[in-house]
């Protein structure tokens, strides 16, 4: 039985809505929270934001083809909003809900529930849950028709839009991104998981959610909402996951400890470990032992699916990584640009430079910045990350941002003095680098993404 997108009359149900203009049998392909974007026969969905009210864009989406949008019954302006629409496009579908926010959780919900039968993988984390995402998504399309989250929509706006994707598929793949304490169970509901993979417990937004602890138990909660298969697949080597126990469902864990006979060269990992019960040599065409950690979730992934090994084995050659996330960049006189600069917290900011330290170059060259949404705890967090220099041997360490002078001040501990230099500003320290800078090079660059490092990167490159 092939089943469709929801039509009107399942989001009137779904979401209590009342029909103001519009017919019920209308099935909107897409969804929009962003009016910027909204293309001929998508839905709009007016978000109220702090700064933003998206209602009073709803006659721009009416004007872009829009074939129909939310609107709150409380909104001040709904009377005119109504009447301007139907003079530009008369049958234009309008649904007055209450809550416009929880109008889009409720349908996706439904349609969720319309396809309970399709498994849903969803994978969390402190860091690497969209490699991780991807990396399973990449395995499992050997064999399978996978929905697998795009661009950002792991959050409680986002994900829901990708749950009104939910067709016919055979497999879902989906990120959970929680900022705050008490979002985890509501994604959990909305998910309905039958299998939840959980990559590490970290510090990001240890700022906001108070502890470690806090992060732990607020990262559980993806399996408040467990169905059907229930198993939950852990990082083995994390240190709050590998005792990790429960009656609720299956554990299965993987672990760096099962691997041998490692090699990095050419901007690639090989391996060997175990898929079902013999050992194969496992290629992945990116670097990073969080690559490694990836493929073998993976792996149990492929198992559980009842992928034939080298199934597995393809999907995983086939993984291609993300814009800023250890990416290599090859600029003129052989310089190589490590670009791991699309977020940063201690976990992966220590694990790419430990990876970077591994490779052969004339030089190795560190651009680190600041680490944000760390709160109290900011301060200490930096200072660690310097000490692990004292493990690792670059040429020269860069840095940029009031809270990244903590890694220098803890790295000189380890490095020469001369080879560490502190910046106030982005354009002096790409005024360094380029001056530094000589063939056969490799630089590193890491930090949150809001220290724009990128902007460096693409000058250099340019």
């Amino acid at each position: 039985m092939v089943i469709k997108l929801l039509n009107i009359n399942e989001i009137l149900e779904a979401s209590n809505g009342i029909l103001i203009n519009g017919n019920t049998d209308i099935v909107p392909e897409n969804y929009k929270i962003d009016s910027r974007e909204v293309e001929n026969g998508d839905f709009f969905v007016p978000l109220i934001g702090e700064n933003v009210d998206g209602h009073k864009y709803i006659i721009d989406i009416v004007k872009k083809g829009a074939i129909g949008y939310f609107i709150s019954k409380d909104y001040i302006d709904k009377e005119e909003v109504i009447k301007n629409s139907k003079k530009i496009n008369s049958s234009i579908c309008i649904i007055e809900v209450e809550d416009v926010e929880k109008a889009l959780r409720d349908i996706a919900i439904y349609n969720r529930r319309k396809n309970i039968n399709i498994p849903v993988i969803a994978i969390t984390g402190s860091v690497g849950k969209t490699s991780t995402r991807e990396m399973i998504a990449s395995v499992l399309s050997e064999k399978y028709n996978v929905l697998v989250t795009e661009r950002n929509y792991n959050s409680i706006i986002g994900l829901p839009i990708m749950m009104l994707k939910i067709e016919n598929q055979d497999i879902c793949v989906l990120e959970a991104g929680i900022n705050h304490i008490g979002e985890m169970d509501i994604l959990s509901e909305i998910l309905i998981p039958d299998i939840c993979v959980i990559t590490n417990i970290g510090n990001a937004h240890i700022g906001i959610m108070g502890s470690r602890d806090n992060i732990f138990k607020e990262k559980l909660k993806i399996t408040n909402h467990i169905k059907g298969m229930k198993k939950v697949i852990v990082n083995g080597d994390d240190e709050y996951l590998s005792n990790l126990k429960s009656s609720s469902y299956d554990i299965v864990k993987y672990s760096l400890k099962n691997i041998d006979n490692k090699k990095v060269e050419n901007g690639s990992i090989q391996f060997d470990t175990r898929i079902y019960n013999d050992t194969y040599k496992i290629n992945i065409n990116q670097i990073g032992n969080h690559n490694i950690q990836n493929a073998l979730s993976a792996i149990k992934i492929g198992e559980i699916f009842n992928l034939k090994p080298e199934m597995i084995i393809s999907g995983i050659g086939k993984y291609k990584n993300f814009t800023g996330r250890l990416e290599t960049k090859i600029i003129k006189e052989n310089i190589t640009i490590i670009d791991d600069t699309y977020n940063a917290s201690i976990d992966s900011m220590k694990s790419g430079l430990i990876t970077v330290n591994d490779l052969k170059a004339n030089r190795k060259i560190a651009v680190l910045g600041d680490m944000l949404e760390l709160g109290k705890y900011s301060e200490k967090i930096h200072l660690e990350v310097g000490e692990i220099f004292k493990d690792l041997n670059y040429d020269m360490l860069f840095v940029l941002g009031k809270e990244a002078e903590n890694i220098a001040l803890t790295a000189q501990k380890y490095m020469d003095i001369n080879k560490i230099k502190v910046f106030d500003t982005k354009d002096s320290l790409e005024k360094e680098i380029k001056k530094y800078m000589k063939p056969g090079d490799i630089i590193y660059f890491k930090a949150s993404n809001a220290m724009r490092f990128g902007d460096i990167i693409r000058d250099l490159q340019n």
